[in-house]
């Protein structure tokens, strides 16, 4: 008595498939000796069928259908067309078979002989069609094993294994992507219309669209990778918590709140200050509320000095204020020529503190920066301001200005 579960969706799968390669077998074997598959003469449901059965695949939009590399590869086998065979056939060994079906095109068309090189570009279209079926059957089959094969491994040390095998083969994939060149296709083909059709624009696109999805692949797998790092983080952490305990079964972790020490490891931020306010919609807290209220202190009348201070500043102070400016601005002045006599670079902070000015530093610098600004393009050329600045934290890009320095330039180069 057989044990095959017929019930399973895997094996009713399978017989369906066998079926449709059964009953479309005469389609499937003209389109493997490269006659162009008429899709209203098989209809569009069978056409849909042989497409989500993964035995037909269309390249582009404007190519036809061709055979999956898989079903492409088990007729070469029934029938032992050895010459069709490829056994772990890479993109290297296709493009050697491109180029020598290209140079036999050639030498036929340049003997007169066109039958044969119509026969020959056949071949070359079948070459081409093999090396885009291997590519995308490779891409389905990564994609599978993320979506499958991860999920069926116990450990994640195994996942990530499975992870780094399968980054492997997107990296084969892509070095022999770059392994196409199209300046040698295209001055391979020259001026033939049906070479051109077949190695640049129609493999350009299948390329391009090869890449895109390794691109995506590869994505999608460092993604993974960090997922599994995390958890290989925390199954860490945890069984280092469980072999601690192990260790130590009595241990029990103190109460950190009654400490007036904290300890480093959790004394990491600042203590929060939330805002409150009063909930006037809270019925039950409106007695509290108006205990509360009845304990606040009453409001003082403001006396004389508090008016005093909200007066607006008088023409004296103004006065005042004008007189630093023009002081700052003097000492700026003599600044800069003192860097003219001396004819070398010099501190702003340096002068500052030599020539024992009393200018709070930020302000000094601030004026030597908006002094050197307020020059004339011609004056200005005679000078060069070169700021000592650095980024405010290793998080925070702003560039705070520590000093100034001044140097004379001569002819317009630095000093």
């Amino acid at each position: 008595m057989s044990t095959l579960d017929y019930h399973s969706e895997a094996v009713k799968q399978g017989i369906e498939r066998l079926k449709l390669l059964g009953k479309h077998s005469d389609v499937l074997m003209q389109n493997y000796y490269g006659v162009e598959l008429d899709e209203v003469a098989v209809g569009a449901r069978a056409i849909n069928q042989l497409l989500d059965a993964h035995i037909l695949w269309r390249p582009d939009e404007e190519s036809g259908l061709k055979l999956s590399d898989p079903v492409r590869e088990m007729i070469v086998h029934l029938i032992a067309d050895e010459q069709r065979r490829k056994v772990n056939a890479d993109i290297g060994d296709f493009l050697v078979n491109i180029r020598r079906l290209v140079g036999k095109i050639n030498e036929a068309e340049q003997k007169g002989n066109y039958q044969g090189s119509v026969y020959l570009q056949t071949q070359l279209t079948q070459e081409v069609d093999d090396l885009n079926s291997r590519i995308a059957t490779g891409i389905d089959s990564l994609w599978n094993r993320l979506n499958n094969d991860f999920a069926f491994v116990s450990t994640v040390q195994e996942k990530i294994d499975e992870n780094e095998k399968a980054h492997n083969e997107v990296l084969r994939w892509l070095d022999g992507l770059e392994l196409i060149n199209f300046a040698e296709l295209i001055a391979f083909a020259g001026s033939n219309g049906g070479l051109r059709h077949i190695l640049v624009r129609q493999l350009q696109g299948q390329v391009s669209g090869h890449f895109s999805s390794l691109r995506e692949v590869q994505s999608r797998l460092n993604e993974l990778m960090a997922r599994f790092r995390q958890q290989q983080a925390r199954n860490l952490l945890v069984r280092g918590m469980l072999q601690f305990f192990q260790q130590k079964p009595n241990f029990q972790p103190s109460d950190y709140i009654q400490r007036s020490h904290v300890v480093d490891l959790l004394n990491q931020a600042a203590p929060l200050q939330p805002s409150v306010s009063i909930a006037l919609d809270r019925q039950r807290d409106l007695q509290d509320m108006q205990q509360m209220l009845a304990q606040l202190p009453a409001r003082q009348p403001q006396d004389a000095r508090a008016l005093a201070v909200a007066q607006p500043v008088s023409r004296q102070d103004d006065e005042m204020v004008l007189a630093k400016r023009r002081a700052l601005h003097e000492d700026v002045v003599s600044f800069y020529l003192h860097v003219l006599d001396q004819q070398q670079a010099q501190s702003a902070l340096e002068y500052l503190v030599d020539s024992q000015l009393c200018w709070d530093p930020e302000m000094w610098l601030y004026q030597v920066i908006a002094e050197f600004q307020g020059l004339s393009s011609t004056e200005r050329q005679a000078f060069y301001l070169q700021y000592n600045q650095q980024k405010a934290s290793p998080f925070n890009d702003l560039q705070i200005i520590a000093d100034v320095q001044l140097q004379v330039l001569s002819q317009g180069v630095r000093a």
